[in-house]
């Protein structure tokens, strides 16, 4: 075959390549699992082969077909991109809206391949700058990505300087975080839900409550500085690598180190490490590929399409707490950590579990203020609040019907998520009601009454961890400075509030 050909076929290939690389290098530290980043390029590839074929029965032409095909999928690719950059342009009104871009696309497409076919046009040139443009932005983003995954990382933990005793009566340890979960006060005040009921349950069955204030607000943050009890603002780029890693990795945290050395069994249960035919295909970098393109249109659209992501987190949230009991009954010591992801969005359960097929599971809602939502999306958000608080409870009953000699930890990695930017930040400073709902978090203990002394002092959720360790096994790690951060954009940029 003719090198010519060959650009012809893999120019569009190419292409549909690149995005996918294109959004992965743009989520960098971000949990993916890379089994997805291939299906992804295989369905791609998939879909433009058959494309191909078509055309290539309509022309009867390599040049054409490549080159139609190119255009074709250009459009649908970077459908969600220009789309999302036109509706931020106020003064262009409701005019780009699926209803009105859609049609237009097409009739251009139609319009496009009636001219092709009665042309008689050779698009050698076009297709060998087409073709070096694309090879050099896949090897920008292949080396970003492989630059990013060569990075070494600190372990944390070779830099405590801890003695560690093992002991066959340590109780067992399970530490819960929920996702987004308010305080019960936030939950009055914004969503107009009184959570007492939870706080109960949870009082009568031995637990201790404080409200805490978390150190960052976005998940990707809170949850290794926890871990690892250390903070991202003064860490160096390789502590940084680290603790983001243990992100998905929690056994290589210096919380898991730990466990590790005092002879527990290490089990993470978390929806974000799903496996099988849902983590390749229907993840959420599929969902949000899918958002990036012309499947947008289906994306915000209430279609039984969205049965799909809401079944699988429905499926995993499940699967997990059903991990959490089958843990429980092992004899083996154990050190569990357990992240779900309700109550956050995307809302998929109603109050009795049910699957929410009134609420687009994806759809873009405001991660703003509680106060900026909608009254349906409270109400969802409440409603699967509601069911997360009866799977716990039943989890945690279960728990302790086959030990009374366990840690227990439940808390919320940060409030309700803002994202509206630094407007309403001046000097370091928050307005009271904006800061309480970014970093007011919940925190409920149960431990042995052996290993209280020092848990009631906790501020922060920085020194969750070093306060247990110090409380129940004797191990003294110091606290950190109790600070919180406005974490402005996914780069390492904090803002000390003050």
């Amino acid at each position: 075959m003719k090198i010519s050909n060959l650009i012809y076929i893999l120019n569009p290939f190419i292409l549909g390549t690149f995005f996918v690389l294109f959004l992965f290098s743009s989520n960098l530290g971000e949990i993916i699992v890379p089994l997805e980043i291939f299906s992804l390029i295989l369905i791609v590839t998939l879909f433009e082969a058959i494309i191909f074929a078509i055309l290539f029965i309509i022309f009867r032409n390599l040049s054409k077909s490549s080159f139609s095909l190119t255009i074709i999928m250009f459009i649908f690719l970077s459908y969600g991109y220009f789309y999302d950059l036109f509706n931020q342009l106020e003064f262009l009104g409701n005019i780009f809206r699926h209803r009105y871009l859609v049609p237009l696309i097409l009739l251009f497409l139609a319009f496009l391949l009636i001219y092709l076919k009665r042309k008689d046009r050779d698009f050698k040139s076009f297709s060998k700058i087409i073709f070096i443009s694309l090879t050099v932005l896949i090897f920008i983003n292949a080396f970003q990505i492989i630059s990013f995954n060569q990075k070494t990382s600190t372990i944390l933990s070779k830099n405590l300087n801890i003695e560690y005793e093992k002991n066959e009566n340590s109780p067992d340890v399970f530490h819960l975080v929920l996702d987004m979960y308010p305080t019960n006060e936030i939950l009055e005040s914004r969503f107009n839900f009184n959570n007492d009921k939870f706080s109960e349950e949870l009082n009568l069955l031995g637990f201790r409550n404080e409200d805490l204030k978390a150190n960052y607000i976005r998940t990707m943050y809170s949850l290794p500085s926890t871990f690892n009890m250390s903070h991202f603002y003064n860490s160096g780029q390789n502590e940084i690598i680290y603790m983001k890693e243990t992100l998905k990795k929690f056994h290589k945290s210096v919380e898991g180190q730990i466990a590790n050395k005092l002879g527990y069994s290490i089990h993470e249960i978390s929806t974000n490490d799903v496996k099988g035919f849902h983590s390749s295909f229907l993840g959420d970098f599929s969902r949000v590929f899918a958002r990036t393109n012309i499947l947008r249109v289906i994306d915000d659209s209430p279609i039984p399409f969205h049965n799909l992501w809401i079944n699988k987190n429905k499926k995993y949230f499940l699967e997990n707490l059903e991990k959490l009991n089958d843990i429980s009954n092992d004899p083996n010591k154990t050190w569990t950590y357990f992240y779900s992801r309700p109550p956050h969005p995307p809302f998929i359960f109603n109050e009795d579990g049910s699957k929410n097929l009134n609420a687009n599971p994806y759809n873009s809602f405001s991660e703003d203020l509680s106060d900026s939502w909608t009254i349906e999306e409270k109400n969802n958000f409440i409603n699967q609040l509601k069911y997360v608080n009866k799977t716990i409870i039943e989890a945690i009953r279960k728990i302790l019907s086959n030990s009374n000699n366990v840690i227990i930890i439940i808390h919320s990695d940060h409030g309700i998520t803002n994202m509206s930017g630094t407007d309403k930040l001046i000097n370091g400073k928050l307005p009271e009601e904006i800061y309480e709902e970014l970093f007011s978090t919940i925190s409920y203990i149960y431990t042995p009454e052996f290993c209280t002394k020092e848990l009631s002092s906790i501020k922060t959720n920085i020194n969750i961890i070093p306060s247990l360790l110090r409380s129940c096994f004797d191990i003294e790690v110091e606290n950190k400075e109790d600070l919180q951060f406005w974490n402005a954009s996914n780069e390492e940029e904090f803002i000390l509030i003050k």
